[in-house]
């Protein structure tokens, strides 16, 4: 969020000292031309930097802690974006609201024939407009498809090159070459750029590999086990406990999925997938062995943390534990040992247990307590009761309801680690 603060704050500076010197005698019509300037300049600097955010660079999403804080910002953004928009247009509209409430001589008519560009410029800004709010509410009400989403999202490019050719166009001519006017031109030219980034299909480009599946194992009734095999490029990459941006359906674009455990030998990635979509709940019957995947990636901050002298505490719900499984894979290659760890794994009923096996041959190789908490058998896990015989960091993966349960039991001075994976 400081990036954004600092976004802000700089462009309220450049617009600051750009003011004329004799700023305190204007009056109505200057201060509204003020502010349309000025919600025009933060909304494309929003909209730009989201548009960034859009492009998944590697090393702005190192500086945001992972890929789930950046779409966690970029979904902000554009929340901010569509507000500043929303104020910009009631300024423009507000001299023939008010003149029609008889609060306000109304003005001569403006006309577009002198000057055709400015008339095409105000037209792409509304376009910009009524797109952008019908964009958002489609984004945040979330009543389609993940796939129909994925291909209107893309609409958002468009509407952000309307948007610049708007501001570019209407920057006030006092305004063009004062810091305000060159930091505006500066926005929507890094806006310009990452929407025909975007719409050229290169998002991605520089960090996707193709895969092939080699087995597809049925896990329990709800989850598959896919294993692939993923070229040395990747494999370099991965950290435990990542995930990837996988492509296993074009029409359905890329969905993240955690690794289970990557061999860095022979290249065979292990994912454990869940059906909890209609995506996720055809894919078994759709993959076969040696279909082609694309893999981007590897994502995620959700690593492998150092021991310290705390009790530290792995709480997993459901398909959760599959960050959990990568770093016992990780540590039991290593011949490390985490005495103060305690792993509590979550689920439903005994058959919804992932790995049960290995899971407890990994924990007794690497000295972790393993709890196993089935619902219908043990009742729901007592964090409360839990947090108050010991304290210490909590990394946890798993259902929203859970993580928020676990916010509302830690001590204040105990942290809860984890990704959210609700990119949408």
């Amino acid at each position: 969020m400081r990036y954004l603060i600092g976004l802000l704050t700089l462009s309220l500076l450049c617009w600051g000292i750009s003011l004329p010197a004799d700023v305190v005698n204007q009056g109505f019509f200057f201060w509204r031309g003020q502010g349309i300037q000025l919600t025009g300049l933060l909304a494309i600097g929003l909209m730009s930097a989201l548009l960034l955010m859009a492009t998944r660079p590697r090393w702005l999403e190192q500086r945001l802690g992972g890929l789930d804080k950046l779409y966690q910002l970029h979904k902000w953004s554009g929340i901010s974006s569509g507000i500043l928009v929303l104020m910009h247009w009631v300024l423009t509209k507000s001299p023939r609201w008010l003149s029609r409430l008889g609060w306000l001589e109304p003005g001569a008519p403006r006309s577009h024939l002198a000057d055709t560009w400015q008339g095409l410029a105000r037209e792409a800004g509304e376009i910009a407009f009524y797109g952008l709010i019908l964009f958002l509410i489609i984004s945040l009400i979330r009543v389609l498809p993940y796939g129909r989403f994925r291909l209107i999202h893309k609409t958002g490019a468009l509407l952000a090159l309307l948007a610049c050719f708007h501001s570019v166009y209407l920057l006030a001519p006092t305004l063009r070459w004062t810091p305000f006017g060159i930091l505006a031109q500066l926005l929507c030219l890094l806006g310009v750029a990452a929407a025909l980034w975007s719409l050229s299909g290169q998002i991605g480009r520089t960090q996707r590999v193709r895969g092939t599946v080699l087995a597809i194992r049925p896990l329990n009734p709800q989850s598959i086990q896919l294993d692939i095999q993923l070229p040395a490029a990747f494999c370099q990459r991965y950290q435990a406990g990542q995930f990837a941006l996988l492509t296993l359906d074009s029409d359905e674009g890329a969905h993240p999925f955690t690794l289970v455990h990557l061999d860095p030998q022979d290249g065979i990635a292990t994912f454990a997938i869940k059906a909890l979509g209609d995506y996720t709940s055809r894919l078994a019957a759709r993959l076969q062995v040696g279909h082609t995947v694309l893999a981007e990636g590897p994502f995620g901050r959700f690593t492998l943390p150092p021991m310290t002298g705390q009790t530290h505490y792995w709480i997993a719900g459901g398909i959760g534990i599959t960050p959990f499984i990568a770093w016992l894979e990780a540590l039991a290659l290593r011949g490390e040992q985490r005495p103060q760890t305690q792993l509590i794994y979550c689920v439903e009923h005994h058959a919804d247990v992932l790995f049960g096996e290995r899971l407890s041959q990994l924990t007794t190789a690497c000295g972790i307590e393993l709890t196993m908490m089935e619902r219908d058998r043990d009742g729901l896990l007592d964090a409360r009761q839990l947090f108050a015989v010991k304290t210490g960091p909590c990394w946890f993966c798993g259902p929203i309801a859970m993580r928020s349960m676990l916010q509302r039991c830690l001590l204040p001075h105990q942290r809860l680690h984890y990704e959210r994976f609700e990119f949408r």
